[in-house]
């Protein structure tokens, strides 16, 4: 929850961005009436970063440790979050909201691993006024208003039909890969996995997937729940889609996996706490402690 005049740190440890596109999401959440804090180094370009490493990981040190900070939310995503990580002042992180999805999974990842941090998944600033929809945007700010957030619908793809319980934990499928081998290497035993991606090809969700399976992250999983998968279908005439790839490698898993959750890098991405409990059953995600 974020109470109105709330101050919001304004990050970019990844990616450039559109500074017009940044703007106009800033100017949503004013318009919502929160206070935004831009990071010192917000503005700088380092080849397709936005700043060099060190300048990056002077405003995450900043936005996660400053006490009039009382959010951190990531201006867009894209490549880079995951050289920050080593730096961050981990002993010093506390339970303020830090907000973003895409690279932001990489932090957190790593907030996993530590048991530190309060992860929210949930549209960057950069995408707020002219990607995500009206939907989303509400399902937003009733987060920041109450805390809450509403469960998502879905459809089985496979696996067994009972429902299972457990925190939620995920992100983009990518980010999560490429920590694979890593100290920030996602756990997601006895948990609830939730996945999404963009823009891949669907041989390389397959080949990520199976290189996640063969590092240990799907060990011990309870459920699986899929959000979207945007640009990531088969050509038209390929006789086959995206959904039996999935279904052929996650399968064997004999464990509940349900498609179509409203989060991903299409135009619905609601927000989730990662972390949070849920129940994953045959017809979406019921959120027992958003």
């Amino acid at each position: 929850m974020l109470k109105q005049g709330a101050r919001i740190a304004v990050v970019a440890p990844a990616g450039r961005f559109d500074k017009k596109r940044l703007t106009r999401g800033m100017n949503i959440l004013r318009e919502w009436e929160y206070q935004l804090v831009p990071g010192p180094n917000l503005n700088a370009a380092h080849r397709y970063f936005a700043g060099t490493t060190e300048q990056r990981i002077e405003d995450m040190t900043w936005a996660l440790t400053d006490p009039d900070i009382d959010a951190v939310w990531f201006a867009r995503g894209g490549y880079g979050t995951v050289q920050v990580l080593e730096s961050l002042p981990w002993d010093q992180i506390d339970d303020r909201p830090v907000i973003g999805f895409s690279d932001a999974t990489a932090l957190f990842a790593a907030m996993t691993v530590r048991g530190k941090g309060h992860g929210v998944h949930a549209p960057v600033i950069h995408s707020l006024s002219d990607h995500v929809d009206e939907v989303s945007r509400r399902a937003l700010k009733h987060w920041m208003a109450s805390g809450t957030i509403k469960n998502f619908p879905g459809k089985r793809l496979c696996g067994h039909t009972e429902s299972v319980e457990g925190e939620v934990v995920g992100g983009n499928l990518c980010v999560l890969t490429s920590l694979a081998g890593t100290e920030w290497q996602l756990n997601a035993k006895d948990r609830i996995l939730l996945l999404e991606d963009v823009g891949e090809a669907p041989y390389r969700i397959d080949r990520m997937i199976t290189q996640l399976m063969g590092a240990g992250v799907f060990d011990g999983v309870r459920g699986i729940a899929l959000g979207t998968f945007y640009g990531c279908e088969a050509p038209n005439d390929a006789g086959w889609s995206l959904g039996d790839i999935l279904r052929e490698r996650l399968s064997p898993l004999n464990i509940p996996v349900v498609a179509g959750m409203p989060v991903g890098h299409g135009p619905n991405n609601f927000p989730w706490r990662i972390g949070a409990h849920a129940r994953l059953q045959a017809n979406g995600l019921m959120w027992t402690d958003a």
